[in-house]
């Protein structure tokens, strides 16, 4: 894999959008989100792309869209893109989890350690699936460039894996809407080199 290109989706629209599939609110994106994803085009013209991948939620996809039928590469979908499961968390605001989960949302807070959400993932394990995943597709996109369309949770974590982090220092880093991460594998030192981190298109 050349560049290995990801992007956070576009801003979402507020409300009630949840899929019982897969468990979570499945917001589409909010017509700021439209004219934002317009303007990734742009930043694309003239790379050559061999491969677009998006998660399970309709915001990705939304978000490419534009993009893929401009290079006319269809996207596909991947479930280890998906966002880090936060479980019963999920459309719960601060005070609830406070007040239903205490353990958890103190450890939130002390980030001093990797936790797991109630009936969701650890960091650890959101962490592995997006490992798995980068380590197929370099193998398979050999010398191509790929643009993955994922969300922040999982960006904060690539980060993580690039700086050598543990995964609870992940709240560090904030990824705006549409921004975009870069980077490359360096096969001769078995890590990922970052280029650009949170490009947004103006």
């Amino acid at each position: 894999m050349t560049i290995c290109y990801i992007l956070r989706h576009a801003a979402k629209e507020r409300g009630d959008f949840f899929n019982s599939r897969l468990r979570h609110q499945d917001e589409p994106i909010s017509p700021q989100g439209q004219r934002d994803a317009q303007k990734l085009c742009s930043y694309f013209d003239g790379k050559a792309i061999a491969a677009i991948y998006i998660s399970e939620y309709q915001r990705t996809r939304q978000t490419i869209e534009p993009m893929a039928q401009r290079l006319g590469v269809t996207p596909m979908i991947d479930e280890r893109l998906n966002e880090i499961d936060n479980g019963r968390l999920d459309g719960m605001t601060d005070e609830q989890i406070q007040r239903t989960y205490p353990d958890v949302w103190k450890a939130f807070l002390s980030r001093t350690a990797d936790f797991r959400f109630p009936e969701g993932e650890t960091g650890g394990e959101a962490q592995q699936r997006i490992t798995d995943f980068l380590q197929e597709k370099r193998q398979q996109h050999d010398s191509e460039n790929v643009i993955l369309v994922c969300h922040e949770g999982l960006i904060r974590l690539l980060m993580c894996i690039i700086l050598d982090l543990p995964v609870y220092k992940r709240w560090n880093f904030y990824v705006d809407f549409c921004g975009i991460m870069e980077m490359t594998y360096q096969p001769a030192y078995g890590v990922w080199k970052l280029i650009r981190f949170n490009q947004v298109c103006v």
